[in-house]
């Protein structure tokens, strides 16, 4: 551990109405075996308790600080996610070698940071790096599966250098996945750890309803310009899980409305040449082994 006492690392977590899950994200944080230099939450027209908990956070803990933006906007994903990010590390007074974006409703283990430095640590390469996400259900342990070179939008740890060269955060829907491409064209490695558990305390995208969220990953899907094979096996794989069918069936759904609405794509013509490649790829690997 005395190995990374010298890194210098914030934490930027966006928030809104999460009083059900933030004092579990606090507690697991203020227990890091290595504890961050300073810990940024953005209060986004939170009507809960959410001010109080961050106010009496803020009081134990001088390394903890929130900012409160207040709009007329509604909840949604995407592009406001990162802007909110954006505002957060606006908020930093601070140099910093390593930053993270942490959602409100993970708790994690309390050598979690110490494990994702160690990878930074031992693979100069790496630029992106999260740990994987479990949910616990009726006492069963089911693990949010992601392709390992996809970083978990809620838990992701950015090296300086790469955060400088991939232009930061970007506020555009699929935000979490333009990111790992953009690295992975500048020669990075973008990388999850499936041994590095994190516990989720609700599934991905269910905050606005399993089915909204799934219509939604599909839309985003069509800004970053799947390819349609690919979102259709994507599709089909995600038919399975909750909700069981419908879910597969909104994101498609999903994909299909961007097109309809000729919803703008990314504004990076190369990334997405790119992200078709590796798709197709990913996609006649998986079938030559089977």
């Amino acid at each position: 551990m005395s190995n990374y006492q010298s890194i210098r690392h914030v934490i930027i977590t966006p928030s809104r109405d999460e009083e059900k899950y933030l004092p579990k994200l606090i507690e697991s944080i203020s227990k890091q075996s290595l504890l961050p230099e300073k810990w940024i939450i953005v209060n986004h027209n939170s009507t809960d308790s959410s001010s109080e908990i961050l106010q009496d956070a803020k009081s134990q803990y001088d390394w903890i600080d929130f900012v409160n933006v207040e709009d007329n906007c509604i909840r949604k994903r995407g592009s406001q996610i990162a802007s909110l990010v954006n505002k957060g590390i606006l908020e930093l007074d601070s140099e910093w070698d390593y930053i993270s974006k942490i959602d409100a409703d993970m708790v994690l283990p309390n050598d979690y940071f110490e494990n994702i430095f160690s990878k930074f640590t031992s693979n100069k390469k790496l630029g992106i790096a999260s740990g994987s996400c479990y949910l616990l259900e009726r006492g069963r342990k089911i693990v949010e599966k992601v392709s390992s070179d996809h970083t978990r939008g809620g838990l992701k740890t950015y090296r300086k250098l790469c955060y400088n060269q991939i232009g930061g955060i970007s506020e555009v829907d699929g935000w979490d996945g333009i990111d790992n491409i953009l690295a992975q064209m500048n020669g990075w490695e973008t990388l999850s750890y499936l041994e590095i558990e994190v516990l989720h305390q609700r599934r991905t995208g269910s905050s606005m309803g399993l089915n909204r969220g799934c219509f939604e990953a599909g839309k985003f899907s069509h800004t970053m310009r799947y390819h349609p094979l690919f979102i259709l096996a994507r599709s089909i794989h995600r038919m399975p899980r909750k909700p069981f069918l419908f879910g597969g069936i909104s994101m498609f759904i999903g994909y299909i409305y961007g097109l309809i609405i000729r919803q703008p794509a990314i504004p990076n013509s190369d990334a997405i040449s790119f992200l078709r490649k590796k798709q197709l790829t990913r996609l006649f690997s998986f079938g030559f082994k089977k």
